[in-house]
C-alpha cells in the first residue's frame, strides 16, 4: 500500500497534495477506491525534516545585525535539529513495526480558537493515537502530581542542576483533547479512542517512574520500545474494530484539515528582520568611528599586544585576553561542576577557538571538541567570550 501512496504522490506532485484542496481529494478517493487492505505501516502524511525552517532561519541571522538575537537563532537551530533526529527515531520505530496502521507525521489542526501540532498520528483499527516527540536531555524524574523534574549529572554521576518542565502528558493530551472534539463534532468518529502517547526518543535518558502515578507511567514509552507498547495497546482495547475504509475516512479527515502554518520559531524572530539594517552612509560613518578607536587604542598602548582582526567588521581583538577569559571560565564551570577542567575543553580545544575564533553556534559546533551536548550547554557563554 505504500508504494500505491507514494506513486499517487508522484503523479499528483506533493505541493499540490498540500496546499490544494481537490487533489487532496483526488489522492484519498483514489486510496479509498484502491485499497482493500493495510499489511504493514504506511504513511498517508510522510516524514518531513526541518530543512526549510532551518535556512529561514538562517537567512533572518544573516540579516541582522544583533549579535545576541543571532545566537539565540543559532541556539535553536541546534534544537530544531536535535528535535529532528528524536522525530526520525520514532520514524525509523514505526516504518519497522509491522503493525498494520496508517501514519501522518507532522499534523497541524485548528479547532474554533485552539490550535493541535502533533508529531504523529497513528491510525490502528482499535484506536487513533497522537505521539508527541521528546529529545530530552538529562535524566527525567516524575512525582506523585505528575510533575516533571530533569536533572543534569556530570561524569561522576553528581547532580549540578536541577529544573523543572512543561509536563509533555500535559502538552499531549490537550492536543488530543482539540482533536477528539472537532471529529466528534464532525461525526468522523463515535467511540473511536483517541489515546495518547509522549516518546522519549533520547536513548540515554533515565525516567525515574518511581512516584509517578499509573495513568501517567502508561502514556510515556522509550522510542525503543514503542512497537511493543502499540501491540499491548492495541491488545486491549476492544471497544471497536474499525474498518480499512473507516480508517482511511479519518486520515482523509486529517489531511483536507491540515493547516500550514508558519512555525513559531519564525513568528519569534520576524520581527527583528530589517530593524536593525542601516543605510550606506550610516554604514560608512559606522566603519569610520571603528578606524578612529582602534588607532587610538594603538596611539595610547604602551607595550606591544598580540592582536588580530576577526572577520566581523574588521575590529582588532585581543587574543590573550580572549584566551585568559576563556581560561578563566573553564575553571569557574570546573568548580561549579566539580569535574576537571579539561572536561569543559582541553588546550587543544582552546587553541581551536582562538585559531577559529566562532561567532555563530553553528560555527563553534565545527570546532574540534565540541559536540551538540557541549554546544548547548556552554556555547552561550564561550560565544560572549569571543564575541563582544
Amino acid at each position: 500500500m505504500q508504494e500505491l501512496i507514494n506513486n499517487c504522490r508522484t503523479n499528483l506532485g506533493d505541493t499540490s497534495l498540500r496546499e490544494d484542496s481537490i487533489m487532496k481529494n483526488l489522492f484519498t478517493d483514489i486510496i479509498s477506491s484502491l485499497v482493500k487492505h493495510i499489511d504493514g505501516p504506511t504513511f498517508i502524511k510522510e516524514f518531513e525534516d526541518s530543512s526549510a525552517l532551518i535556512h529561514d532561519l538562517e537567512t533572518i541571522a544573516n540579516s541582522i545585525s544583533d549579535v545576541s538575537v543571532r545566537d539565540e537563532i543559532d541556539m535553536d537551530i541546534v534544537y530544531i535539529k536535535a528535535g529532528d533526529q528524536g522525530e526520525k527515531n520514532v520514524y525509523y520505530e514505526l516504518k519497522n513495526s509491522f503493525i498494520p496502521m496508517l501514519v501522518l507525521h507532522n499534523v497541524v489542526i485548528k479547532y474554533d480558537d485552539y490550535k493541535a501540532q502533533m508529531d504523529y498520528v497513528v491510525i490502528t483499527n482499535k484506536f487513533i493515537c497522537i505521539l508527541e516527540t521528546k529529545k530530552l536531555n538529562g535524566n527525567i524524574t516524575i512525582n506523585t502530581e505528575g510533575d516533571f523534574v530533569r536533572s543534569f549529572t556530570n561524569r561522576n554521576g553528581r547532580i549540578y542542576k536541577k529544573e523543572g518542565m512543561y509536563s509533555p502528558v500535559s502538552q499531549n493530551q490537550r492536543h488530543v483533547r482539540i482533536l477528539q472534539n472537532l471529529m466528534l463534532q464532525e461525526k468522523v468518529i463515535k467511540k473511536t479512542p483517541v489515546l495518547s502517547l509522549v516518546v522519549i526518543a533520547n536513548p540515554k535518558s533515565i525516567i525515574d517512574f518511581k512516584y509517578a502515578k499509573k495513568e501517567t507511567k502508561d502514556q510515556i514509552v522509550k522510542y525503543d520500545q514503542l512497537t511493543q507498547r502499540i501491540k499491548k495497546m492495541m491488545d486491549a482495547n476492544n471497544l471497536v474494530d474499525l474498518s480499512y475504509t473507516n480508517m482511511i475516512k479519518i486520515a482523509e479527515f486529517l489531511t483536507q484539515n491540515h493547516t500550514k502554518v508558519e512555525d513559531t520559531f519564525l513568528e519569534k524572530y520576524r520581527k527583528h528582520i530589517n530593524v536593525q539594517n542601516v543605510g550606506t552612509e550610516q554604514k560608512d560613518l559606522r566603519v569610520k568611528e571603528l578606524a578612529y578607536k582602534v588607532a587610538e587604542e594603538i596611539s595610547c598602548t604602551v607595550e606591544e599586544k598580540k592582536v588580530t582582526y576577526s572577520s566581523n567588521n574588521n575590529i582588532v581583538v585581543n587574543k590573550d585576553k580572549i584566551r585568559e577569559a576563556l581560561v578563566k571560565f573553564r575553571l569557574d564551570q570546573s568548580r561549579a561542576e566539580n569535574i576537571k577542567a579539561y572536561i569543559i575543553f582541553s588546550n587543544n580545544n582552546l587553541d581551536a577557538l582562538l585559531e577559529r575564533m566562532p561567532t555563530t553556534m553553528e560555527e563553534l559546533l565545527k570546532c574540534e571538541g565540541f559536540g551538540t551536548v557541549k554546544v548547548e550547554k556552554y556555547g552561550k557563554q564561550i560565544l560572549g567570550i569571543l564575541v563582544k
